[in-house]
């Protein structure tokens, strides 16, 4: 018996036994009703899911979440019968890698509305010469723009024609974007059927208004782009004067390294560095 216990195979054993006990009490928390796991689990599940409804995949947000599962539980079969720790980053990454990619894709879309959006206030704008109902001119230009604007537009006639007042669509639409300055542009397009007005023109003006702030961004990106690239230099050149001098001289620092007073400067200057990091970060962060 304690040569079995000794042995390979009982090692492999445990492991098997291991794993079937924690799936099996992921399975039980996260089928009981009430249970945290189970609140948490729909929770993840639910935003996940907006994410997909927006993005308009085909698979659903339970499929990526179970795919999601399986992968944490091979990457942690890998890492119990390896000993690897490497592992403990796939775990990280399996772990996040689903929810940070959607958001990725979700705001490259959101970006490639906003570029879509002058060109298609115009095409309305002129569909509105033709047509003075504010509905059919938005199915017209449903074919005259590129997706992701082509798929949202669709879903805003279609919504009206299934029943929603077309001020509700619109008004949808805009939550479902989140965008602000579609959103604007959104509510302004509400603003202006119910009060009345050239329509047309103040669509016009809308898309012109919409270039010039695109320009603005443009040159503000332009100016920042150089102070971002020296504050990433002004950010490395630290540690590679560091590894320099470390491989110069491997006694150079010990007065740094050796002793209290000079731990208390090193963590001094790392917080100066940080704080001097995060300070430039924001100063580079312009929004206009």
């Amino acid at each position: 018996m304690d040569d079995f216990l000794a042995s390979r195979a009982a090692g492999w054993l445990g492991i098997v036994m291991l794993a079937l006990g924690a799936g099996a009490a992921v399975i039980i928390a996260t089928a009981t009703p009430n249970s945290p796991v189970r609140a948490a689990y729909d929770r993840y599940v639910a935003s996940i899911h907006e994410e997909v409804r927006f993005l308009l995949l085909k698979r659903s947000a339970e499929e990526i979440v179970r795919m999601q599962m399986f992968g944490l539980a091979a990457v942690l079969a890998l890492w119990a019968l390896t000993g690897n720790i490497l592992f403990v980053a796939g775990i990280f990454i399996v772990g996040i890698y689903p929810r940070v990619s959607l958001k990725r894709q979700r705001q490259q879309k959101v970006e490639k509305l906003e570029m879509q959006l002058d060109g298609w206030l115009l095409m309305l704008a002129n569909a509105l010469k033709a047509t003075p109902a504010i509905g059919e001119a938005l199915n017209s230009t449903v074919n005259l723009v590129q997706p992701p604007m082509r798929d949202e537009l669709d879903l805003l006639v279609k919504e009206n024609q299934l029943g929603t007042p077309l001020d509700q669509a619109i008004l949808n639409a805009s939550e479902r974007i989140g965008s602000p300055i579609v959103s604007g542009a959104l509510a302004m397009l509400v603003v202006a059927r119910q009060t009345g007005g050239d329509l047309p023109k103040i669509l016009e003006t809308s898309a012109a208004s919409l270039r010039e702030m695109a320009r603005l961004e443009g040159v503000v990106r332009t100016k920042t782009a150089e102070g971002k690239g020296q504050v990433w230099v002004l950010g490395a050149l630290p540690w590679g004067l560091v590894l320099l001098l470390a491989w110069m001289d491997p006694a150079w620092f010990s007065s740094l390294t050796e002793n209290f007073i000079g731990n208390i400067i090193v963590a001094m200057a790392t917080g100066c560095y940080a704080a001097a990091l995060v300070w430039a970060r924001n100063i580079l962060s312009v929004d206009i």
